[in-house]
């Protein structure tokens, strides 16, 4: 069995052999027998054109309806004739009229001269002074110290009065004591002053008053 297989495979073999060489051989002859192929290019033959379909014709659209137009007749203006120009008249001859003689100068009214603001005690009329200096002694209040100590004097005193408001107020002369002197001030300060008449209304008067201080015994 196995020298039967060795020579089938071995003739299988040989069989491969002769037909490989035949196989070889065939191409050899092919490639020496075989002419040269030539390149032929095609040239596309160009394509006919188209023949496109003309348009449909249009239908003519239907005739438009005449208009007649009636034209008015104008008729000419007529043109004026000019009326005849009227003669000349003669010119009236005017009155001159007389110069209208210049007014007067108007004579300048005198400046009122202005009244001073502040007056000084002199300046004041006596009538009102007195019933300043009436108001501030009525409203004395004798310091119940000094009446113990039996202390009478006087102080004087200063301070500006406008429209029946005081301020400023001062001690010009002192009594000697300074309760009686701050008793003084008091009063001014306190005291009901009679309102300012139509002279001196708006304007600050300065007063400078005596306050009396009197003992049990001493009257004015």
């Amino acid at each position: 069995m196995n020298l039967l297989r060795a020579f089938i495979l071995a003739s299988l073999l040989e069989g491969m052999m002769i037909l490989i060489f035949l196989y070889g051989l065939g191409q050899k002859v092919e490639t020496v027998e075989k002419p040269p192929v030539t390149l032929i290019q095609l040239t596309q033959a160009p394509e006919a054109p188209r023949t496109v379909p003309p348009p449909p014709t249009p239908k003519p659209p239907p005739p438009k309806p005449e208009v007649h137009h009636t034209v008015a007749r104008q008729e000419p203006t007529p043109v004026p004739t000019p009326a005849s120009a009227p003669p000349p008249v003669a010119p009236t001859p005017v009155a001159p009229t007389p110069p209208v003689p210049p007014a007067p100068p108007q004579k300048m009214a005198e400046a009122t001269p202005a009244l001073p603001q502040h007056l000084s005690p002199a300046e004041i009329s006596p009538t009102f002074a007195d019933k300043v200096r009436s108001a501030v002694q009525g409203a004395v209040v004798f310091p119940m110290a000094a009446r113990a100590a039996h202390l009478s004097g006087q102080t004087k005193v200063t301070f500006d009065y406008k429209d029946g408001v005081v301020s400023s107020a001062g001690v010009l002369t002192t009594s000697g004591n300074r309760i009686l002197d701050k008793a003084a001030l008091a009063a001014v300060r306190v005291a009901h002053f009679p309102a300012a008449t139509a002279e001196y209304a708006g304007r600050v008067l300065t007063f400078e008053i005596w306050v009396k201080f009197l003992g049990l015994d001493e009257h004015e």
